[in-house]
């Protein structure tokens, strides 16, 4: 995907173009802010890898992989009207290595299609953004944990 690009800021232009991503600039890295159009939850990579397959049937679950594969991000569409995640989901979450960044975190895009770099876990589709809702993505989540890290879905 990556290929023809010879800058960040190329990377950055072909993130906006192709899937719609409100990409901004920060020492030179393309990121994405979290706050009323996109969420995200960081999940460790084996959990990912889980809810990765539960969630398979949505169309576009975009997943961002760290260089080493240890944490994937999934971006993900906040509820309307809002709400927070209860505390209690989200300590349950938390013992289980699962963050949900906070309005006004960054979270670092792609610039690669090397996995010693920033890539994608999980590409999202091509054209306007559309991200699965959070609910989607906790559900998912919360099974995988509850299954435990045996079972996968039929």
């Amino acid at each position: 995907m990556f290929e023809s690009c010879c800058s960040t800021h190329e990377s950055a232009h072909l993130l906006r173009a192709r899937y719609g991503l409100p990409v901004e600039m920060f020492a030179d890295r393309p990121l994405i802010t979290i706050g009323a159009a996109i969420e995200a939850l960081t999940l460790p990579e084996p959990l990912a890898r889980q809810v990765r397959l539960r969630v398979s049937w949505v169309p576009s679950a975009p997943a961002i992989a760290d260089p080493r594969d240890r944490r994937w991000t999934f971006l993900v569409a906040p509820p309307l009207p809002y709400h927070a995640v209860p505390q209690r989901l989200r300590r349950f979450l938390q013992d289980h290595g699962v963050t949900i960044p906070a309005r006004g975190s960054r979270i670092l895009l792609p610039t690669s299609d090397e996995p010693s770099g920033w890539h994608w876990a999980g590409e999202p589709e091509p054209g306007r953004l559309c991200l699965p809702h959070r609910a989607v993505l906790l559900a998912a989540v919360r099974l995988a944990i509850l299954q435990g890290p045996d079972r996968v879905p039929a």
